[in-house]
C-alpha cells in the first residue's frame, strides 16, 4: 500500500474508529483520559489481588448493520469486535477495552502503526473484586467508505483491562468487514 493512500485510510480509520470529534465517545466514570486523550484504565483504589483479565471466549466479530457513531452522522456499516474475559481477582468493575487495526491482512497486527480504539466502562451495579466475568466485553467499529472495503478480511486484535489498569495479552481475530448495507459477507 502506497504512503498516500496509507495516511488517508488512516485518518478515515481514525474518524470511523471513533478518535477525533466525529464519532468519539467519552470514557466511562471511574476512568480518565491522559493530556492526549488515552484511556487511563484503573480507578487507583481497588485492593483486589492484581491479575490481568484473561480470554475465556472469542474473540468474535458481530456484524451490527448499518449505524451511525453520533446522531446526525450518516449511518455507516457496523463491525462489533468482542470477548468474553474473566479476572481472578474479580475488579472488572471498572474495565476497559483496546482495539487495534493495522489494514493489513496478515493474521497479525503491527501495534506500533495500528490504529487504536479505546473505551472506558464502569458498572455502578458490580461491587469491587467481586465481579469476574464478563461475558461481552469489547466496541462496536463505525467503518467509514473512505478508509475501508467492504467484504473483505482484516485482522483486528483486542485486550481489556481490570480497575487496577493491568492488560489482559492482545488477541487477534481475522474477520471479513461489513458488506456495503452492513450485512454479513
Amino acid at each position: 500500500m502506497s504512503t498516500r493512500i496509507r495516511a488517508q485510510a488512516t485518518i478515515g480509520f481514525a474518524m470511523a474508529m471513533g478518535v477525533g470529534a466525529c464519532g468519539y465517545k467519552e470514557p466511562g466514570q471511574g476512568a480518565t483520559t491522559d493530556e492526549d486523550g488515552t484511556v487511563i484504565a484503573g480507578d487507583g483504589g481497588a485492593e483486589c489481588a492484581g491479575s490481568a483479565p484473561v480470554l475465556v471466549a472469542g474473540p468474535f466479530c458481530t456484524y451490527m448493520g448499518l449505524g451511525s457513531a453520533e446522531p446526525g452522522l450518516d449511518e455507516v456499516p457496523v463491525l462489533r469486535i468482542s470477548g468474553a474475559f474473566h479476572d481472578d481477582d474479580g475488579d472488572l468493575h471498572l474495565r476497559s477495552t483496546r482495539i487495534w487495526y493495522d489494514g493489513e491482512p496478515l493474521g497479525g497486527v503491527d501495534y506500533e502503526t495500528a490504529q487504536v480504539k479505546e473505551r472506558a466502562y464502569a458498572s455502578s451495579g458490580e461491587t469491587p473484586c467481586e465481579s469476574l466475568d464478563v461475558d461481552d466485553m469489547g466496541d462496536k467499529i463505525y467503518l467509514q467508505p473512505s478508509a475501508t472495503e467492504y467484504g473483505v478480511e482484516m485482522d483486528w486484535a483486542l485486550s481489556a483491562s481490570d480497575a487496577d489498569g493491568l492488560w489482559s495479552e492482545p488477541v487477534i481475530v481475522t474477520c471479513k468487514t461489513p458488506l456495503e448495507d452492513g450485512s454479513e459477507p
